[in-house]
This record gives structure tokens, sequence and C-alpha cells, in this order.
């Protein structure tokens, strides 16, 4: 049955009988006919890729290689010519002198009346040039510059024989005032010479720290002046006696020339006056209760006024940007200075605000003693 079904072309109702053959409904369907192998097809791919690889292959080194041979005999070039070497200059032939010619007969004339010369005569017997002839001028001897003295290398000592400096400890209050608070430290290298401090039991010695509280506040936007109470007593140098007594008042004064990044008030305190009636003029500067320079303030950086005109400008920026870009642009570009016409009426003062520096009363501070203060004849009336 299956010879005879692949004799009729595969098709099944080959054999059945011709009248059931008209009965059935089945299509008639043929068997494909049998193709390349899994294997062919393989193979035949491989090769079309080795082909393909080989061709760029050798593109690639015809394009990346130069060519380094000629590609015809007519491209050989040449042998250079031989060098020419120039003949040697002909020798020039000795010039023959040439006798002079008699000189030729000239007609008499009368005598003409010699010329007088502006130049002055030379004396008879005087080696010179002729009369009326001026004399050349004498040749000019280059100079020869003299040589600089000689340096030693190195750097050359040198002594000082100066007379050391008389320091002045004994200045007065006002010079105190205007040089206590700020100012840099000098490093003397002149000679010290060793004292005995006089009228130790009377004098608060330099570098004393007297503790205070704040009576009035401290606001930087004008200057003005400070008081403060001393908190505790100060004794003299050997403690014997106390000669700011516990009460006294601090007078002093401030500025309002606040720089950015300062966080520190700065007092210069310049007058004490004690409960009975003693005054000196201390001349100090204020400190934190540790000694650090200046009192601990509260600061306002004005953040937004120094900052407003920066923001405003961006927001005018991206404002016109908005504006005319078109209806269906996803995308907003903000160039700058785009909103500079609008921006040009606010005034650029963000670069002018100074912090503000505040001290509430009742903090406590101190003073550091910039110079004994002696209290000899305060005492002494007393």
């Amino acid at each position: 049955m299956t010879a005879a079904r692949e004799a009729a072309g595969g098709d099944p109702r080959a054999t059945l009988d011709p009248a059931t053959r008209e009965r059935d409904v089945r299509p008639i369907v043929a068997r494909p006919r049998p193709g390349l192998s899994a294997g062919a097809i393989t193979l035949t791919a491989i090769a079309a890729a080795a082909l393909l690889f080989g061709l760029l292959e050798e593109r690639r080194r015809a394009a990346v290689v130069p060519a380094v041979a000629p590609s015809g005999a007519a491209e050989v070039v040449a042998a250079p010519p031989p060098l020419m070497i120039p003949p040697a200059p002909p020798t020039p032939a000795p010039s023959r002198a040439v006798a002079p010619s008699a000189p030729e007969p000239h007609p008499m004339s009368a005598p003409v009346a010699p010329a007088v010369s502006t130049h002055a005569r030379t004396p008879a017997g005087a080696t010179g040039p002729s009369v009326g002839t001026p004399a050349p001028a004498p040749a000019k001897t280059p100079s020869t510059p003299a040589a600089p003295p000689r340096v030693a290398p190195g750097q050359a000592l040198i002594v000082d024989t100066s007379a050391p400096l008389d320091v002045d400890h004994g200045t007065d209050a006002a010079a105190d005032e205007k040089n206590g608070a700020g100012r840099q430290p000098v490093l003397s290298t002149s000679r010290a010479r060793a004292a005995m401090l006089a009228n130790r039991a009377t004098t608060v010695a330099q570098g004393t720290l007297i503790p205070a509280v704040l009576e009035t506040g401290f606001d930087s936007t004008s200057p003005g002046f400070a008081r403060a109470l001393v908190q505790r007593d100060v004794r003299g140098f050997d403690g014997t006696r106390v000669l700011i007594p516990r009460g006294s008042r601090l007078i002093g004064d401030y500025g309002s020339d606040t720089q950015r990044g300062q966080n520190r008030a700065v007092i210069l305190w310049s007058r004490l006056i004690r409960p009975d009636g003693v005054t000196i003029a201390i001349g100090s500067p204020a400190a934190d209760p540790v000694g650090r320079g200046g009192v601990r303030a509260d600061v306002n950086t004005h953040f937004l006024e120094r900052f407003s005109g920066a923001i405003l400008q961006s927001v005018l920026d991206l404002g016109v940007t908005m504006a005319g870009r078109g209806s269906r642009s996803p995308v907003i570009v903000a160039l700058p200075g785009a909103g500079s016409r609008v921006a040009a009426t606010v005034p650029a003062t963000g670069s002018d605000i100074v912090p503000t520096l505040r001290v509430p009363p009742g903090r406590s501070v101190g003073v550091f003693v910039a110079r004994d203060l002696d209290f000899t004849e305060s005492e002494a009336a007393r």
C-alpha cells in the first residue's frame, strides 16, 4: 500500500477504489519535495562567511598599508646628477703704469688778485695744513669702560652698629585707645634688661583679666558707648590689697566697621571708676571670660537682602525665556542677560551689605589689662 501511495505522488486516495475515491471529501495534498539538509546549509553559510571575511580583510589592508614600491618602471627615480665643481677664478693680469701725458700749453691771462682766505694763517715754520684748508678732526679713541668692582658670591655680611631702640612703656591713654584694638603684634629685637616692678602692692600688672558683666547692649549698626560692672575684686600684684573692688564701672566705646565673616564684637574700655570715686584710664580691649579677643555676638548676615537681586535676576531671565519660546517646544533655555533690561532698575547693593553684630545686656565679658595700672597715689590719699 505504501509503495502504491508513493507511486501515485503521495495521495492517500490512490489506494482506494474509484467509487470510494469520488465520494471522499479529503483534499488532494502533494508531499513536499526534499530540500538541502541542515549540514549542507551550515557548510554553505560558513563558506560564504569566510569569503566575505577574506574580502573585507583584503580591503582593510589595502587602505591601511601604504605603497612602498613604484607601480611601474616609469616611476623609478633616476640617479641624481653629479655634483658640478665651479671653475677656478681667472688670475687678473698685472696692471701697467701709464706715463703721464705732457701738459698742454695754456694762453697767458691777466693776473688775478688772490682771494683773501677767512681762515687763520699758519705762522712760518709751523707744521700744519695749508692756508685756507680746514684741519682734519682728530680721531677719537674709544674709551675702554672700567671693569666693575669684584663682588664675592653670596650675601654680604651687614653689621648693625646703631644704638638699641629705647622702648617707652609709659605711653599715655590716648595712644593706647588708638592702637589697643586690632593692632598687630610687633616683635622687638632690641636688648631687654630686667628690672624690678615698683609698687607691687598697689599695681595691677599687665595681662590681668578683669571679669565683668555688660550693662548696655551692643549693636554694630552705628558706633556708640558701652558700660559694664566688675564682678569680682581684683587685687594688686602681691595680692595684699584690693585695688579694683567689685561693682567698679567700666566705660568704653565701639565702632561700626564690621567685616564679612566677623562674629565677635570689639569694645575698647577707656576708663574705670571705682565705687569710692577713684578713676583711672585703663585703655584695654574687651575679651571673653577665658581671655579670647572680642565678645561673642549674635550675627545677622542679611541673607535675603544680599541675594535678593541675584534671585530676581534669575527669575526675570527664566520668565523672558519662557515668554519667547515656542508653544510646542518642551525645552527651556535661560540665557544670561536675557532680562538685563528689566533688572537694570534693581539696585545691586548685595555686595555693600555687611553683617550686623548684636550683644544683649547681661553677657559676661572680660577686660584684658594692656598695661600696668598704678594706684599708689590714690591708696596713699586714703
